[in-house]
């Protein structure tokens, strides 16, 4: 699929692009937060649930129609190809999920932020168990019809800190005119799991994603610790007023939400774990958060992990992209 440029487009494909400017302006949530739509009322946790399939890895993004929410679908067993795939559904209230289907082939996961990026819809994702992991994007001018993959960023790979030479979960985010991605490589770790994941960022202003600067060359942006040895991953930044706030997963083996606050992108000040108290549905582990404005406040999907080791998405809500609380859980029997 070649790259649509302003000069070649149909009518209805301006069209799309004139609607976009509404629907997907970067990260920049604060300044164009629309009418809150979500009756937060009439849900309880997880909001979805599927029985036949795990789901991992959500993505959303708001829509004039409602929500379009990407995610990892994931069947069993976990180590084979065709068991992982990126996935689209489409809900008007967290209630209902419509045109359940797979936008990838088997073998990728992990989507991360739809953004428009000169002239088309781009969404960033991995493959997915195969080795080594790369990171791979698709195109759409209607949000529909997705391109087969592109891979993306394969310096990263190469990174002397990822000493595991895998990168995965690309978010994006559009500020003025250049496209930041935050990845995670891996290094080899005396931890349970054998490894941390750890979290680098590269910039580039190119339409068709070829030529990166990686801006974490010699170390990570955000590496283990002592209090979080095996790392952190699945981020996901949102402008807050004046600054950035990254809200990511920390730790592998007891993962949970950690924060970060920037005011560039480039330089990010931790400030440490989240608190969202505990639910049934994530009582194992929860992680791979994605924010969204809806209306005077915040909303954010995440996956909860239960003990019996299923995945669902739940939801939970903010006054300040701060704070969370989340939604009451449903009753189980």
């Amino acid at each position: 699929m070649k790259t649509t440029g302003l000069a070649s487009l149909t009518a209805s494909s301006l069209a799309v692009i004139l609607l976009a400017s509404s629907l997907v302006a970067g990260n920049d949530s604060s300044s164009s937060s629309g009418e809150s739509r979500v009756d937060l009322s009439i849900l309880k946790n997880p909001v979805w649930s599927a029985e036949k399939y795990h789901l991992r890895d959500p993505s959303v993004l708001k829509t004039k129609e409602g929500y379009l929410v990407f995610y990892s679908l994931r069947n069993d067993p976990w180590g084979e190809k065709n068991s992982w795939s990126v996935a689209s559904a489409f809900t008007k209230d967290f209630v209902h999920f419509e045109n359940d289907h797979d936008i990838s082939a088997k073998g990728f996961a992990s989507p991360g932020d739809v953004i428009f990026w000169h002239g088309r819809y781009i969404l960033p994702y991995q493959n997915y168990p195969t080795s080594p992991a790369r990171l791979y994007f698709s195109e759409s001018t209607d949000l529909k019809t997705w391109s087969e993959p592109k891979r993306f960023l394969e310096a990263a790979n190469k990174l002397p800190w990822n000493t595991q030479g895998r990168v995965i979960d690309p978010t994006f985010v559009v500020d003025g005119d250049t496209l930041h991605c935050f990845f995670v490589g891996s290094a080899k770790r005396n931890v349970p799991g054998g490894k941390a994941n750890l979290i680098g960022h590269a910039t580039t202003k190119d339409p068709n994603l070829r030529e990166w600067k990686i801006l974490t060359t010699e170390k990570p942006m955000i590496e283990d610790s002592d209090r979080v040895p095996d790392g952190a991953e699945n981020m996901m930044v949102f402008k807050t007023g004046d600054h950035w706030t990254m809200i990511y997963s920390e730790g592998l083996m007891d993962q949970h939400l950690a924060i970060a606050t920037s005011g560039n992108l480039i330089d990010w000040k931790l400030e440490g774990p989240i608190d969202i108290g505990k639910q049934g549905w994530l009582s194992v582990k929860y992680g791979a958060p994605f924010v969204w404005r809806d209306g005077d406040r915040w909303l954010m999907i995440l996956m909860g992990e239960d003990a019996k080791r299923k995945t669902t998405f739940g939801l939970l809500s903010s006054p300040d992209g701060k704070n969370w609380t989340l939604l009451p859980e449903k009753q189980t029997l």
